[in-house]
């Protein structure tokens, strides 16, 4: 009977240790984003804070998702977590709430500037980003934080400290391209979103690495299949304007773009507000010229669907082809898209959209479309 209960005191001792370093609120490179997840259920304010962090920049291989982040700091803050206040910070940023954000940051600092002078690496790290952007700043101070944070093995301040390595800052940080590289792939590698789109950058810039376009598509689209609005919206400008050895593909420029504005990216919305309203359409479109083959292709693919000839009709799938190369100046789509507003196929019917649809394409050069407005005339009055 002894025995038995030796063993069983050993059992609990040994065991004992395992589940109170659970329950030690900090990160370390042990942790992973599942156990994050586990923690910040379980109800750790420490883990909830994180997790809401995590969604909001990507990291860990998660997809950005800004409603859920918002959701899981709201809960850290309720709990007096001061990463629920500073991503909170970070979110009405984006938002561009700046006096909600000046005030949650004051909230965050202090408490932040404690568990980050106890150790803490994403402590360090939230100061660091405080010190470098959050007036009145303190870079040289930034960039202690970052450096002690990266030596911790924080992923994102590796990638924020490796993107700072390639430029430099003149009088603070002395430009290392390959302590920068190095830096940059530590954290790809541990699947950091923010390093994965500096890293695209650095390849679209020729910082640190040789220019090249294709790898900086590579990475930015890695970066964009997280959900990541400024990948998108990097991504779209390249697609739209096809420089740089880039292959210009308007409609999925367009998409990157459209995805982008949706998470409330003002630049993105901006560009985009070029192509809404008809008239801007045919005064000063930048694409209305040179048409790619991927553009081209994608014409061609909408006719089929539109006719049925070469492929299964399918008027849904034809407009949502058709009205991006409409926006960006081809004729033939215009003309198109006037046509099925005109019908109601494929989309919903309006006359009067129809007709300057059909408008665009007849100053456009476009004898059917033209044809057409003359032909209809008395409805379109």
């Amino acid at each position: 009977m002894y025995s038995m209960y030796s063993k069983l005191l050993l059992l609990l001792l040994t065991t004992l240790p395992n589940l109170h370093s659970k329950s030690i609120d900090q990160w370390s490179p042990s942790v992973s984003y599942l156990e994050v997840v586990e923690l910040a259920k379980g109800g750790s304010s420490y883990f909830q804070g994180l997790l809401g962090v995590f969604l909001r920049s990507g990291e860990f291989g998660s997809s950005v998702n800004i409603n859920l982040a918002k959701q899981w700091s709201e809960v850290a803050y309720r709990n007096s977590h001061p990463f629920g206040s500073y991503n909170l910070a970070n979110i009405a940023m984006l938002e561009g709430d700046f006096a909600k954000a000046t005030q949650h940051y004051q909230d965050a600092a202090l408490l932040l500037q404690r568990k980050a002078s106890d150790g803490d690496p994403v402590s360090m790290y939230c100061m660091g980003e405080i010190d470098f952007q959050v007036i009145p700043t303190n870079v040289p101070r930034a960039l202690e934080w970052f450096k002690k944070s990266s030596d911790l093995g924080y992923p994102q301040a590796q990638a924020t400290l490796g993107a700072l390595y390639l430029n430099g800052l003149p009088g603070l940080l002395p430009k290392n391209t390959k302590e920068g590289i190095s830096l940059l792939s530590k954290a790809v590698r541990k699947k950091s979103l923010t390093a994965r789109f500096n890293l695209g950058m650095a390849y679209l810039n020729g910082d640190g690495v040789k220019t090249d376009a294709g790898k900086a598509v590579q990475w930015l689209r890695v970066a964009e299949s997280q959900n990541f609005a400024e990948a998108q919206y990097t991504l779209g400008l390249l697609l739209l304007e096809g420089k740089d050895g880039v292959e210009k593909n308007t409609v999925e420029g367009l998409t990157f773009l459209e995805k982008a504005s949706a998470q409330n990216h003002q630049l993105a919305t901006r560009y985009l507000e070029k192509y809404q309203g008809l008239e801007s359409t045919v005064s000063s479109s930048p694409l209305a010229e040179n048409f790619s083959a991927n553009d081209q292709e994608r014409l061609e693919n909408a006719k089929k669907a539109y006719t049925g000839v070469g492929s299964s009709k399918n008027y849904d799938k034809a407009f949502a082809l058709f009205y991006p190369l409409a926006k960006s100046g081809n004729a033939e789509a215009a003309r198109f898209v006037g046509l099925m507003k005109f019908s109601g196929k494929g989309t919903n019917k309006n006359i009067k959209e129809a007709r300057q649809w059909l408008s665009v394409a007849s100053q456009k050069g476009d004898m059917s479309a033209k044809q057409l407005l003359e032909k209809y005339k008395s409805l379109f009055q």
